[in-house]
């Protein structure tokens, strides 16, 4: 395996309104494709870039797990303080590119809510 920090960007468009988030990590090579690891608002975040799936982890203030799967119904799990619930989740597209560094787009329903996330990494160290 493979570890190297990394700068991360992370846009999100929902209905005409949109977020950017930079913050940095590390990025490892896995038997399947990709993990990547950073910090977001103290929550520790994990995203997992695999052949069949995509899944985004979020733990600490917030749990979140969202499982990406192409063309298929899955769930999105919620829980804070003792509360969990989940919302349906169906993914559109996504597409995932090693070029000099990594880029991974998503296109999803959550709930009512269709979601463009783009998600670029760009190696800054090797170590």
């Amino acid at each position: 395996m493979c570890y190297n920090n990394c700068s991360i960007q992370i846009e999100s468009a929902v209905g005409g309104s949109g977020s950017l988030i930079k913050t940095s990590g590390r990025v490892t090579k896995t038997t399947d494709g990709y993990r990547f690891e950073y910090d977001l608002d103290g929550d520790c975040c994990v995203l997992t870039v695999g052949r069949n799936e995509t899944v985004q982890e979020r733990r600490g203030r917030q749990n979140i797990k969202l499982i990406f799967r192409k063309g298929e119904k899955t769930n999105c799990v919620i829980g804070t303080d003792g509360f969990s619930g989940s919302l349906p989740l169906f993914t559109h597209d996504i597409g995932f590119k090693v070029n000099g560094g990594y880029s991974l787009l998503i296109v999803y329903t959550l709930g009512e809510d269709k979601i463009t996330l783009k998600f670029i990494a760009k190696n800054s160290v090797k170590g």
